[in-house]
């Protein structure tokens, strides 16, 4: 126990912090099956950039109606405003807010689950933070480019907000070592969000006797595979990530044309501020959901490797952990979430629904995280 904190450091802050951003942290009351979205959202209050983005919008004609997930949001964040002439260099110690509903978010969920028939208290069943983060990530980004008049819906009502180069025309680009590959790529339209958690994807496919064919895709989550012997180590994860695969039926549309075996490698090309890892805990087969409960380490500090990169000059290749969210259980379809968030001066904090408690690194780093948020230094 001799790593744990002595004092309680709320409300501290660094000298390049913007004041706005110091949150009082607080614990969410859970009224059922809703620990899912209690971590998730203590998770990302853990990122600055994100408490930013939401300050700078608070004061725009927001409404609930046609932007439910951004005017949620607004008025989450101002749950955490530190109490009038508290916030100082000089402050220490600061008991936790009380613990309240996020009620703001039941049209969210609403959206989310629309086969749930309940609202906030009292859910019928537990949801998967990953697939309900990916959703409100998608949520916000559409709902940003609606804001700044950049989001077009089409003829189904689904906004569009992916785009492609050159309208997907196919262009040859030279690639490391002087390669050429045939190169499609594909971006988000940019926002706020995207700005934050938007990378690109390089993957490339070669077969004998056909150019190289390549594709540049957007993504704001990284799905790793943790099933492998080989994977101890998250590096372990973002290894195999890269290394490439075989192809065994791969059918070919230019050169020699045909079923054809090929080789396909992904590499990161462009990263982003914040990256989110998901570890990929659970599988669906013919006996249901099932969990991973396979031991994977991961460190405060994460430095990627050359090889994971189309380009091995990349700089910001170093990141630091901010916060993660566990399941606690054995079944897929149950248990609980926690969230670990690290604040100001390397203060980290448990979120246990409304329980909030100081913990130390030894706790933090343990091999059973769900997903894990780094941000680039």
């Amino acid at each position: 126990m001799a790593d744990q904190p002595q004092v309680l450091l709320f409300g501290s802050f660094s000298e390049d912090e913007d004041l706005e951003t110091c949150l009082l942290p607080r614990g969410l009351i859970n009224s059922g099956n809703t620990c899912f979205l209690n971590a998730t959202l203590q998770a990302l209050l853990s990122c600055s950039l994100v408490v930013q983005l939401f300050h700078g919008i608070k004061n725009r004609n927001i409404h609930k109606t046609g932007y439910p997930t951004l005017a949620a949001f607004v008025e989450f964040i101002s749950e955490f405003k530190m109490p009038a002439g508290t916030i100082s260099k000089d402050m220490n110690h600061m008991p936790p807010g009380r613990p309240f509903s996020p009620t703001m978010f039941e049209v969210v969920l609403k959206k989310f689950t629309p086969d749930v028939p309940n609202s906030i208290s009292g859910r019928p069943r537990q949801e998967d933070a990953q697939e309900f983060l990916s959703f409100i990530m998608h949520q916000m980004h559409d709902e940003l480019l609606k804001l700044e008049g950049q989001y077009s819906s089409n003829a189904n009502g689904n906004g569009s907000s992916l785009v492609s180069s050159v309208e997907d025309d196919d262009w040859e680009t030279v690639g490391p070592k002087n390669k050429s590959a045939v190169t499609r790529t594909q971006n988000f339209v940019p926002s706020q969000l995207s700005a934050i958690f938007g990378g690109q994807l390089r993957s490339v496919v070669k077969a004998r006797g056909n150019k190289a064919s390549a594709t540049v895709q957007p993504f704001l989550l990284l799905h790793l595979d943790i099933s492998h012997e080989g994977v101890a180590t998250i590096e372990d994860a973002l290894r195999l990530y890269s290394i490439p695969e075989t192809l065994d039926e791969y059918r070919t549309t230019s050169g020699k044309a045909g079923v054809v075996t090929a080789r396909k490698s992904v590499n990161l090309q462009t990263l982003p501020k914040i990256m989110i890892l998901h570890l990929k805990r659970f599988g669906y087969g013919t006996n249901g959901s099932t969990k991973l409960h396979k031991s994977v380490r991961f460190p405060l500090e994460l430095v990627l490797s050359r090889d994971l990169l189309v380009s091995p000059t990349t700089e910001g290749r170093k990141y630091t952990l901010i916060s993660s969210v566990t399941h606690h259980g054995r079944e897929a379809s149950k248990g609980h979430y926690t969230a670990d968030a690290c604040y100001p001066r390397n203060q980290w904090f448990r979120f246990d629904d409304a329980s909030v408690t100081a913990i130390g690194t030894n706790k933090v780093l343990h091999d059973q995280a769900y997903i894990l948020f780094y941000k680039r230094v």
